[in-house]
């Protein structure tokens, strides 16, 4: 980033980063659970493995010659 920052941003390059004097600093646990994946949709995970084992299945029947493998 070798580019010169716009004038409107130099007066706050150099400011402190702000503290709350009303909230105590938050945990790194409490802060990395934010971001932390989450299942949206509840069971879609079970269903996406399921789809992925029948379809491995109807893969591994297909090159073993099973003619019944859909």
């Amino acid at each position: 980033m070798s580019e010169k920052l716009p004038e409107r941003y130099q007066a706050i390059l150099h400011r402190p980063h702000p503290i709350s004097t009303k909230h105590p600093p938050m945990s790194r646990e409490k802060r990395a659970a934010q971001f932390a994946p989450f299942a949206a949709l509840t069971g879609y995970g079970e269903v996406i493995q399921q789809t992925q084992a029948e379809h491995e299945e109807a893969v591994r029947k297909f090159h073993q010659g099973d003619s019944d493998w859909d």
